[in-house]
């Protein structure tokens, strides 16, 4: 069996190829990246690493070849994914590939407050499901270790400066959506099927001000603001205006409900729990520390 992981130069593509070095021979593995010069270790190790770009798709016909099954990982170009998204999939139909997992998130609706981030996966999904192809999606959660900058300044500050109002989130590692890719490309069962990779935790503001104080050492307190109000204390602070819409839209989504999704898709798939946020911070402690 050969299996194909497409941006395996990435965070998630790293950790799903370990994972799947642990399941198959390395002569098995085809990694798909635009920097084949970053997986050289990897390639010295037996995987087949080959150049791909999805906003080149006749570079797409040799870098699928002969491959039997597809980790489709969501790019992070905003605006242009869809388009980047349906070359893939229609280059491996072309290339006979049999089933195509794809990584998307938690509620990918035009109503999320995330915008294209959510709507653009979410018309993936559609297109993947009416391509004809085998598919599996997985609907990952919010990463825990994006919990790690704001537990650090929460530290520095004594603050948990949030728009998130009642909402609640739940943390799931990036390690653990990776097994879990890792699982539906080497076991069978799994087509057709949508899967929620989550955390067994969800956090509002106040448990997660307790969170980054047990792990940290420091008192955090809760300051909720409005979306306006925050959006101009970050400009304020310095951070670009569009990285400030989107963190504020981020924690619009947690108040109105779209990350406080609890499944226990992990753990069917795993046999074991989830990693706790908490877990994820503690192996990150001097992270926290170092801007304290």
């Amino acid at each position: 069996m050969s299996i194909i992981v497409t941006g395996a130069a990435g965070h998630v593509g790293r950790l799903v190829t370990e994972q799947l070095l642990e399941r198959l021979p390395p002569e098995e593995l085809v990694l798909v990246t635009r920097r084949p010069h970053a997986l050289e270790e990897l390639g010295a190790r037996g995987a087949d690493v080959r150049y791909g770009n999805f906003d080149d798709p006749a570079t797409l016909d040799g870098a699928f070849a002969g491959g039997d099954r597809l980790l489709l990982i969501s790019t992070d170009d905003m605006g242009r994914r869809v388009r980047q998204h349906d070359a893939a999939i229609r280059a491996a139909a072309a290339a006979g590939v049999g089933r195509v997992v794809f990584t998307s998130h938690v509620h990918p609706e035009a109503a999320n407050p995330l915008g294209a981030m959510a709507r653009e996966v979410g018309e993936t999904e559609e297109r993947l499901q009416r391509s004809g192809l085998e598919w599996t999606v997985l609907r990952f959660g919010s990463f825990a270790e994006l919990q790690i900058p704001p537990a650090a300044t929460a530290a520095m500050n004594g603050r948990l400066v949030t728009n998130m109002g009642d909402g609640r989130i739940v943390p799931v590692s990036r390690q653990d959506c990776a097994e879990a890719a890792a699982i539906t490309l080497t076991t069978d069962g799994h087509t057709g099927q949508t899967y929620e990779i989550t955390g067994s935790q969800a956090f509002s503001a106040p448990d997660l001000a307790e969170l980054y104080a047990d792990v940290s050492g420091q008192p955090v307190k809760v300051v909720q603001l409005s979306d306006m109000v925050l959006t101009s204390v970050l400009v304020s602070l310095g951070t670009p205006w569009r990285a400030a819409l989107d963190i504020t839209a981020f924690g619009r989504a947690i108040r109105r409900g779209f990350f406080d999704v609890v499944d226990p898709a992990f753990e069917r798939l795993t046999g074991r729990p989830p990693v706790a946020a908490r877990d994820v911070l503690i192996a990150h402690h001097g992270n926290l520390l170092a801007v304290g």
